[in-house]
């Protein structure tokens, strides 16, 4: 499986704003695990003495 291709064929070049397809995709997968760590902080519930 090559990136470059996929990549390629979804976006039709494999840079953005100047900069690369690994960029882009490493801030895509920071962001989601931003948001999940958020849905579960906020999913969790306070301790009750």
């Amino acid at each position: 499986m090559n990136w470059n291709d996929i990549f390629m064929c979804v976006f039709g070049r494999l840079s953005f704003c100047g900069l690369d397809m690994g960029f882009w995709v490493s801030l895509a997968a920071v962001t989601v695990i931003v948001i999940v760590m958020h849905l579960v902080f906020w999913g969790l519930k306070s301790k009750k003495y």
